[in-house]
């Protein structure tokens, strides 16, 4: 940020700030640290322009006019400053400049506070009530705490709600089938498993049955006007889920998640579509009230013609409390991405109200996650995988690759009665970290095939590789036998390239953490983490540590790496081990 506000200054001075956005970004290493990229579009501009002769005559000397420009006290922090015949400005960090952030990062941690501070609201994760949570819930889960999790580090006050499936026709149907089975009646000991398996018995009665159909319309009814039977069964039902999800959330780490469901804005329903009737937006069409927009050819149903409401309604009413109650300055939807075009239409809806008066709204859509043959990821039975089924499977070959590695290596199980828990533990650990650290290094607008044996490789950018370069860093301090929390920063003294380039990564966090922030795309701070821990193991092979004459400032530097891949870990949820 630093480099760029110098770049910033420059143009400014030069009178060129309004006709172009500073561009500065991380250099090839063998030029420089880093580049500004605007004197080629400064020229392109000048040659369109026809308002007198014009002021460079190539790239390079619009390089030139920038260098030149640049601010005095830019030296302090600029080694080198060099131009390209191209026009791209290169430049080279001080080595006592980075010494200096490092020392600052070993005492203050992430120094990056967003400016200004928001509150921001996440919808993330989103599974229905009576189903089990699947594969296609994994993306909006991970990719949602990350963002929460960043977010919050960056100190936003952050609201993570679960707008779960609660309501609708589904529960008119369940709860006529379980009145129909002796001893499931009051819905009391029924798991998710039973909920799922009558969840289809219901449908095939309520399509093959008139009857049953019937019964199942006037439980809706029922339920939405909150006789007490049916608001009771329907508690049950949900309390069951939200138990069999929660189990889901502990295995993953997710914390602060705030259930507010579908069920939540049915009492505002009538309220909101009288509020955009009123702002002329909704227009009749085959007796339903239809909201039409730019972002689709079909309109949303804000009522139907029944005098029913749907989604569409509900996402309506629930962008308005969010804004107005919540008093949410961004909102962010981490939804797959065949629901995008909906989601435009709401955010239009909400632009054409008056709703939004300056706030954000953003869709953090994701693709598919297939199978190996790129195909969408299911059983062999043709179901889709449930998300326990897929955490379980990581869990179970990172024991086995775990108990590999032991054989011949650890205490016997007999002098050790501890280790086969601690083992398994260790590989809930390490399966759980490799199946979020694979999703987040995807962009999340792609599709990608989910590969066990891609997700737990030591040696490529997975979770794993990325564990052992922490559980080194731990071991190389353990074996010095010192104070981590005491070192003395003065001795700092990065002489080796290796160390450069480590410490040079270091300073880079926080503008890494701005581009995510912005772009939603956690695939960058993957990005990083894998890169920070190339760069140590890079330094690690190089430069030797405990015993070496540089001792005190490369424990330093190991320690300054060390609690910012912690920290980089715990904003993407995956949590370290000090011994692998």
């Amino acid at each position: 940020a630093r480099v760029s506000g110098f770049f910033q200054e420059a143009l400014v001075a030069l009178s060129l700030d309004s006709f172009v956005k500073v561009e500065v970004t991380p250099a090839d290493p063998k030029f420089g640290d880093y580049q500004c990229n605007n004197a080629m579009a400064v020229f392109k501009l000048q040659k369109k322009g026809d308002d007198g002769p014009a002021r460079w005559k190539a790239p390079r000397d619009v390089a030139m006019a920038i260098k030149d420009a640049l601010p005095a006290e830019s030296s302090d922090m600029l080694e080198e400053v060099n131009v390209a015949p191209q026009g791209f400005i290169t430049v080279k960090l001080r080595r006592a400049w980075i010494e200096d952030e490092v020392r600052r990062m070993y005492h203050e941690g992430i120094h990056f506070q967003a400016n200004p501070r928001q509150r921001v609201v996440i919808d993330f994760s989103s599974p229905n009530i009576a189903k089990e949570m699947h594969v296609g819930h994994l993306r909006s889960t991970i990719l949602g705490d990350t963002a929460a999790s960043l977010l919050t580090k960056l100190g936003h006050d952050v609201v993570r709600l679960n707008h779960v499936g609660d309501w609708g026709t589904q529960f008119g149907m369940l709860l006529e089938y379980m009145r129909r089975q002796e001893g499931v009646q009051d819905g009391d000991d029924v798991g998710i498993r039973d909920l799922q398996t009558f969840y289809r018995a219901s449908k095939k009665c309520f399509d093959d049955d008139a009857d049953f159909k019937k019964a199942a319309q006037s439980n809706v009814v029922a339920l939405q006007s909150g006789q007490a039977w049916a608001r009771e069964s329907w508690q049950k039902i949900c309390q069951a889920s939200r138990a069999e999800f929660q189990v889901i959330y502990d295995r993953l780490g997710v914390e602060g998640l705030e259930e507010r469901g579908e069920s939540f804005y049915n009492s505002m329903l009538p309220s909101v579509v009288a509020q955009l009737e009123e702002g002329g937006l909704v227009q009749e069409d085959g007796g339903a009230k239809c909201i039409f927009t730019k972002a689709s050819q079909a309109p949303l149903i804000v009522q139907k013609a029944d005098g029913g409401y749907g989604y569409d309604s509900t996402d309506c009413a629930a962008v308005l409390h969010r804004l107005t109650e919540e008093k949410a300055d961004r909102i962010i939807y981490t939804i797959d991405n065949g629901q995008e075009s909906h989601m435009r239409m709401v955010f239009e809806v909400a632009e054409r109200a008056g709703w939004l008066k300056g706030k954000r709204l953003d869709f953090m859509g994701f693709g598919l996650v297939q199978g190996e043959d790129g195909k969408k990821l299911k059983t062999r039975s043709g179901d889709v995988v449930r998300l326990k089924e897929l955490l379980d499977e990581a869990a179970t070959r990172a024991e086995a690759e775990l108990r590999k590695r032991a054989e011949g290596r650890e205490t016997p199980a007999t002098e050790d009665p501890d280790r086969d828990a601690r083992l398994r533990a260790n590989a809930e650990q390490i399966g759980v970290a490799a199946v979020k650290y694979f999703d987040l290094r995807q962009n999340r607008n792609s599709d990608y095939r989910c590969s066990f044996d891609a997700m737990l490789d030591p040696k490529g950018n997975t979770a794993v590789y990325v564990l052992y370069a922490y559980a080194r860093m731990s071991a190389i301090l353990g074996k010095a036998k010192v104070d981590a929390s005491a070192l003395d920063t003065s001795a700092l003294s990065l002489e080796d390239p290796t160390e450069r380039a480590l410490a040079l990564r270091l300073a880079r966090l926080p503008e890494t953490l701005a581009l995510v922030e912005d772009d939603l795309l956690p695939s960058r701070l993957i990005d990083y983490v894998y890169a920070l821990a190339g760069e140590f193991t890079a330094f690690y092979t190089a430069c030797p540590v405990v015993g070496s004459p540089n001792e005190a400032s490369r424990l330093l530097l190991c320690e300054a790496t060390r609690r910012t891949l912690d920290e980089c870990l715990a904003i993407l949820g995956i949590r370290p081990l000090d011994r692998l």
